[in-house]
């Protein structure tokens, strides 16, 4: 893209896509979990989108196994819900990552290039002239 302001255009067109396709999002993270359970069925963890454990079910037989196997069947769990909640957060924000960068190089060019500038001078000196010619405000 060689016009500046074009290039502006889409990217300011992109970040409207990108906010309409946010809006409610965060509303469905509140909701995102995981739960799991470990091999045994004993132990349930259930997790939010962060990855926070906001809950733990032992099976009464659980407390019998001993605390070494026990705290393997909760990090088990836990692990297992951690997975399954990142993968439904990756599933409900699929297409968001966005990279806003993308098309800037349209603008200012690839880093060290310095060619990009002028046309951005370029553009503003157009801007400068289109604004010359717009009358004044009402006397």
């Amino acid at each position: 893209m060689s016009d500046p302001l074009s290039a502006f255009d889409a990217l300011a067109g992109r970040l409207a896509d990108i906010e309409r396709r946010f809006a409610g999002l965060k509303d469905d993270l509140d909701e995102l979990s995981g739960t799991a359970t470990d091999d045994s069925g004993l132990v349930c963890a259930t997790v939010d989108a962060t990855g926070e454990l906001t809950d733990l079910s032992l099976a009464p037989t659980a407390l019998r196994v001993g605390t070494e196997d026990l705290a393997a069947m909760v990090l088990q769990a836990y692990r297992q819900a951690r997975t399954l909640a990142a993968e439904r957060l990756d599933e409900r924000t699929e297409g968001l990552d966005a990279t806003l960068g993308a098309g800037l190089e349209g603008i200012f060019g690839t880093p060290g290039d310095f060619t990009s500038m002028g046309r951005l001078e370029e553009a503003m000196g157009r801007l400068g002239r289109l604004d010359g010619r717009l009358p004044g405000p009402p006397a």
